[in-house]
């Protein structure tokens, strides 16, 4: 049946460098925007959702739990209200079918602060998907079937509760995928993305993230544009360029990436020379050993008490969360920024960064996206990541930033960006 949705804008991608105004442009669109317009804004941060309310000319609301009512309840009540509206990407990510519905039958604007996740593992063993997928109900007819590109459709329409309950919402909901019979992902439905009369999402080097390869498997079409300033307009959205074309020297002069010299009495770069030095599974099996925590630990103490000479409240450290308090450097309890942190001001301040991490993509997700025919760029995923990390600090204010990354590989990378040699 023919749907609203399909006649509707494409998506646009603000691809620009972090600090270039990209919240700002979406501020000033929103109040530019004639009354008739409303518009949800989607932020990783509570912070980001305070900017927007207490910048724009417009009213919004942002979704509230209140007594008995959800936060997704309250949602769904401010669309039908028509009210504009500012939340977190943890509560977009509950969006169902009647929230879809909701979506479809208003005009809406959606402004992404941020790529989301839109894919996750399901959390169930090898052995019990096999179990469902073999389950057959009283009828003998199968419980799941599956479908194009591994979608997961729940056959039985009298299982009311058990084991499987929360596996039937989201196969109702239309997004789980099964891969290789031994995993179960979570799908963000694509259909919302269509929903809206415009979508515009706020990020940088779209292109590395999950989500543009979320895009590329459900062919849905985007185009990009960045942002640009001009003292008589203001923000403005214009052409994009590409990577390439960008001037990185001034950025270049702002980060200093530190490197042992000669006259040093160690170096604190030679325990990440490894490739895979600083990768989540290299840290598994290293951290096993207690001196090497200590090693670790000692370094980032060195460098920026000794080599930089920093009070530790302009100090910010990050590393995979699983062993922030195994490696945790002395005085920087209050200085740790989860890795994957975006779209906040609130570490402005400081300027010495410590990076103990080596990323690369989930292998078992990237080994789905490849199993569709999609080419994953591991490199501009990490490097992606890096630069997000990196822009919390004093660089997006465009002030000076001393960084310790002690993963060749990951410093290479940045090496290599602000040379604009990737």
């Amino acid at each position: 049946m023919e749907t609203l949705f399909k006649k509707r804008e494409k998506i646009t991608v603000v691809d620009s460098i972090m600090g270039s105004g990209k919240t700002s442009w979406a501020i000033q669109f929103i109040n530019e925007s004639p009354e008739m317009n409303k518009f949800i804004f989607i932020t990783p941060y509570l912070s980001e959702i305070q900017r927007v309310i207490k910048n724009s000319s417009k009213t919004f609301i942002q979704p509230e739990q209140k007594g008995k009512r959800s936060k997704l309840a309250s949602l769904k009540q401010a669309i039908v209200n028509g009210q504009n509206i500012a939340s977190t990407h943890a509560l977009f990510k509950k969006c169902d079918a009647e929230l879809l519905q909701l979506l479809e039958a208003e005009n809406y604007i959606l402004i992404l602060d941020e790529v989301m996740d839109v894919i996750d593992e399901i959390n169930m063993t090898k052995d019990d998907i096999k179990i469902l997928l073999n389950s057959v109900d009283d009828s003998g007819d199968a419980i799941v079937s599956v479908g194009n590109k591994g979608k997961v459709i729940w056959n039985a329409k009298n299982y009311d509760s058990g084991n499987y309950q929360s596996i039937r919402n989201i196969a109702n909901s239309g997004n789980l995928v099964l891969f290789e019979e031994s995993k179960m992902y979570w799908l963000f439905p694509t259909d919302v993305f269509k929903a809206f009369n415009e979508v515009y999402i706020l990020t940088y080097m779209f292109k590395g993230q999950v989500q543009s390869y979320y895009y590329q498997l459900f062919n849905i079409k985007y185009t990009f544009q960045s942002v640009g300033f001009e003292k008589e307009r203001g923000y403005y959205l214009k052409e994009y360029g590409g990577r390439m074309t960008e001037n990185r020297q001034e950025l270049k002069k702002l980060i200093s990436i530190f490197y042992s010299t000669p006259s040093s009495n160690r170096d604190i770069n030679k325990i990440g020379e490894k490739f895979n030095a600083f990768s989540k599974s290299y840290l598994t099996d290293h951290l096993k050993n207690l001196k090497y925590r200590e090693l670790i630990k000692n370094n980032c103490y060195n460098f920026y008490r000794h080599k930089m000479n920093r009070s530790t409240k302009l100090v910010i450290w990050t590393t995979f969360k699983d062993y922030q308090k195994i490696i945790m450097p002395a005085g920087l309890k209050k200085g740790f920024v989860p890795i994957n942190a975006r779209a906040t001001n609130e570490y402005a301040d400081a300027n010495t960064c410590i990076y103990l991490s080596n990323r690369y993509m989930n292998p078992m997700i990237k080994r789905f996206f490849q199993s569709h025919g999609i080419k994953v760029n591991e490199e501009a995923f990490a490097l992606s990541e890096l630069l997000q990390w990196l822009f919390r600090s004093a660089i997006r204010n465009e002030e000076p930033i001393n960084v310790y990354i002690p993963s060749s590989r990951m410093r290479i990378l940045l090496e290599k960006y602000l040379n604009n040699e990737i």
